[in-house]
């Protein structure tokens, strides 16, 4: 009886240990982003900006994990990245062909680039060259 009792003390403290050395998991880091400051419409060769006030800003998502949004206005252009990469303080995503879900616009390729000490992030799409202010979300 007595051994018996003394397997299940041991039993009980090395799953009492072990449970206290797993943690749960963390979720992605996550970012938002805005182009608060202009809006940076590019056709052809030239690039054209709108200031603050004349534009709705765009939101753009991210997360660690290669998620990635970007709302305008009607939608949102939204899906995986193909390419996700981590040097210093850069990440970087670039998604290709994601959907649009508004009720019409065409699928986009979509890259960014966030700097995550400054928090300061660039958007490139055939259509757009923002610079854009982050925050974790």
């Amino acid at each position: 009886m007595i051994r018996s009792h003394k397997k299940y003390l041991i039993s009980l403290s090395l799953v009492t240990i072990l449970a206290g050395c797993t943690s749960p998991p963390t979720p992605p880091m996550q970012w938002s982003c805005r182009n608060t400051a202009v809006e940076i419409s590019c056709q052809g060769d030239t690039c054209d900006v709108t200031q603050v006030g004349e534009f709705t800003p765009m939101e753009l998502t991210l997360d660690a994990d290669g998620g990635l949004s970007l709302c305008a206005y009607s939608g949102c252009w939204s899906g995986k990245a193909e390419n996700i990469s981590t040097a210093g303080n850069y990440f970087s995503v670039i998604g290709i062909g994601l959907p649009w879900s508004g009720t019409s616009g065409a699928s986009a390729d979509i890259s960014a680039t966030l700097n995550m000490k400054t928090m300061f992030a660039t958007l490139l799409t055939d259509d757009y060259a923002h610079p854009m202010t982050c925050k974790v979300s």
